[in-house]
């Protein structure tokens, strides 16, 4: 399987070779400098930990699991876990550490959206961490700054669109899209069935991502794979014509009607629940959405999933696979030896800890030898095994840029902005970014 080339355009150095500073003296390993208090000891310790919104179901592994097992293993040690939804909880995490009271553990995302918090010097060396050696390599590497590794991997996701088959059939779609004229003939057909083809939660910005990643995939890395990096150098603009026709094509779903007349009042879980209803056929959303997305609602059907096809006929295919959230520890933590003992108990193979979430993970595995017990996930890579694939696009861009994208796409749906008006916001944004660096 081709997974590794997810990371081609990082590998050729837009990250690992960027430069730190201000970064911290810890150690190799999660024993770290720091004092602990319950070193050599039963006193009482409480760990805190943050992590983002996850699926809801019968058990959460944050929440539910991972406080009482470890609980149960080490009675002196709390994990106290507090759950934010994503825009909230990137805003929380950075205010706690600036104000000197950062999480002992946390989940962040890879690549440059972990670069600021690692030049603060707020997180710890990981390279010498026992069960690094497990990951894949490529993966551990989008955690990589300067030579040192500063997460361990939860695991890969990817952006899909999933879809109803039983209204696919119904409306008389025999085959899945290979291009963007198929795709759209395919919401053309479901619409004349009487489906509402796409149904989109716009009223939370962050959602946009998942659909315009995926037309962005084919039309703008198919024809240069390092778009990203010329970026950073000026040799490519947002404003470039692969962009705009990005952004141009997301825009024509809204346009002939194929999306959810009132996307803008639906929120992500109420999208959700309108596809598990059959309200409608396709919803822009990713392998993080398992759990909720294969729920029963008012209709029973079949799911499939597929990536959108943006490229034109002929042309290149590229779909998304990119590295998740990993496992970070703070630098100024006091509490290093508790740490290290949860860390230990939930990642080493064979504990209580490590099935359970090797059952509840809601990511891809990229643990060497570890595959994924969910046939429509391992379906849909097998889809694809042989194609090119590229990280989620804000893997690559400074802190922001994404936000201003959504915000401004929000614009759009609502009549009041143009494509090339979400691009140039995205390039002001994007020199605005790198000018105060």
């Amino acid at each position: 399987m081709k997974r590794r080339k997810i990371l081609t355009l990082l590998l050729a150095g837009l990250i690992t070779a960027t430069a730190f500073t201000g970064c911290s003296s810890s150690s190799g390993s999660t024993s770290g400098s720091g004092t602990n208090s319950t070193s050599g000891s039963n006193e009482k310790v409480t760990l805190s930990m943050m992590v983002t919104t996850r699926p809801s179901g019968k058990k959460d592994f944050y929440l539910d699991i991972l406080p009482a097992l470890v609980k149960k293993k080490y009675p002196n040690i709390d994990v106290e876990v507090e759950q934010l939804p994503t825009d909230q909880f990137k805003q929380t995490v950075r205010l706690k550490f600036s104000s000197g009271q950062g999480p002992d553990m946390f989940n962040w995302w890879p690549n440059l959206q972990a670069k600021d918090l690692v030049d603060a010097g707020y997180v710890k060396d990981l390279t010498g961490y026992s069960q690094l050696s497990k990951y894949n390599q490529d993966i551990v590497k989008s955690y990589t700054f300067n030579g040192k590794v500063y997460a361990i991997p939860n695991g890969t996701s990817f952006l899909t669109t999933w879809y109803n088959k039983d209204a696919f059939t119904k409306a008389g779609i025999t085959k899945l899209p290979s291009n963007w004229n198929e795709f759209l003939d395919c919401c053309e057909k479901l619409k004349a069935a009487g489906y509402t083809p796409i149904t989109c939660g716009d009223k939370q910005s962050f959602v946009i991502q998942f659909g315009l990643y995926q037309v962005a995939a084919s039309q703008v890395y198919g024809s240069n794979m390092n778009f990203d990096t010329d970026l950073t150098t000026g040799k490519t603009k947002f404003t470039d014509s692969c962009w705009v026709n990005t952004i141009d094509k997301f825009q024509t779903l809204y346009k002939k009607g194929y999306v959810i007349s009132h996307s803008l009042g639906l929120s992500q879980d109420q999208s959700r629940q309108a596809f598990c209803d059959g309200d409608a056929a396709m919803i822009f959303d990713g392998s993080f959405g398992y759990e909720t997305l294969t729920k029963k609602g008012k209709v029973d059907f079949q799911r499939g999933m597929f990536c959108i096809p943006s490229n034109d006929d002929g042309k290149k295919f590229v779909y998304n696979l990119t590295p998740s959230t990993g496992l970070f520890v703070s630098a100024n933590s006091t509490k290093q030896d508790a740490i290290k003992k949860v860390m230990d108990y939930w990642l080493t193979p064979g504990t209580d800890l490590n099935d359970q979430w090797k059952q509840l993970n809601w990511d891809v595995p990229c643990v060497e030898g570890v595959t994924d017990s969910r046939a429509l996930i391992n379906d849909y890579l097998k889809q694809y095994e042989d194609q090119a694939s590229i990280y989620n696009c804000n893997n690559a861009w400074p802190e922001g840029v994404s936000d201003t994208m959504c915000t401004k796409f929000q614009e759009c749906i609502a009549g009041k902005a143009t494509a090339k008006d979400v691009a140039a916001a995205m390039q002001d944004k994007f020199d605005e970014l790198n000018k105060s660096k």
